[in-house]
């Protein structure tokens, strides 16, 4: 794997690649890093493709964020595909979790025919309700106020499900030292981009390539309804739901993810 730092019309961003091939790019939800992809990376490096893991602006290596400061949802988009054209990608797929689905579907709205596949994790299309959206904007006043730390052992059993919170510590672990690790003025700007973010549903009713949809059957936010509602604004996309697994597969349960991931790259 090779680390960079690389700079975008929004600033300096992290990127980690690793392997030779067709390239899928990796966007990391809320609170995370590219730091959370190193299974998949592993995965398909090994399986003939080259992925690339970037950091959303506010994240890990990308530059830090003022007080008080808002990071629109379609910039951290728009840094990544700098990403891309700086390292000479022209086709890709793309693979977003959460906050990076939302990004992944901004993507798929400017990059065009160059996105190849789109798999979209515990994520949706559609606005916040009302209610969802100003406890987003009272979260980035918090994070500010008292750093991600504390916010982390709040968050660490809504991000994982309870049978990972119960029986992989390894996993409960890796993610709280993410978590804790997360510049606080940073995620509080971005919360406050994803709370003014647009409708996104009739971007991925217009993506034409192919397309799936993962969700833990113990994703919390998820509820058995938004995955669903994505799967069919996207069109003839089918749902999968992971078992013993709750709002952050691809760290949770791995093999079952990378499986569904390969499937699409080879046989969509």
């Amino acid at each position: 794997m090779a680390e960079r730092i690389l700079g975008t019309r929004h600033g300096p961003v992290g990127v980690t690649t690793a392997g030779d091939g067709p390239t899928v790019l990796l966007l990391h939800g809320f609170l995370l890093s590219r730091d959370m992809w190193a299974p998949q990376l592993a995965t398909l490096a090994g399986a003939g493709f080259r992925g690339v893991a970037v950091d959303l602006l506010g994240f890990g290596d990308s530059a830090p964020a003022r007080a008080g400061g808002e990071i629109p949802l379609h910039h951290h988009a728009e840094s990544a595909l700098d990403v891309l054209d700086a390292l000479d990608v022209d086709r890709f797929a793309a693979l977003g979790y959460s906050m990076g689905g939302q990004v992944a579907l901004e993507i798929a709205d400017r990059a065009g025919p160059r996105l190849s596949h789109l798999l979209l994790s515990d994520t949706f299309a559609g606005l916040d309700t009302p209610d969802v959206r100003v406890g987003r904007l009272a979260l980035a006043d918090r994070l500010e106020a008292e750093g991600t730390v504390a916010y982390g052992e709040e968050f660490l059993p809504a991000v994982l499900g309870p049978t990972t919170v119960a029986t992989r510590p390894a996993v409960c672990d890796a993610a709280r030292a993410m978590i804790a690790a997360a510049p606080s003025f940073g995620a509080a700007a971005a919360l406050r981009g994803r709370a003014g973010r647009r409708d996104l549903t009739a971007v991925a009713g217009a993506f034409e390539g192919a397309a799936c949809v993962v969700v833990g059957a113990e994703d919390v936010f998820d509820g058995g309804v938004l995955g669903a509602g994505l799967a069919a604004a996207l069109g003839t996309v089918d749902l999968h739901v992971l078992p013993s697994t709750g709002h952050s597969p691809s760290l949770e349960t791995p093999d079952l993810f990378d499986a569904l991931l390969l499937a699409l790259l080879r046989d969509g």
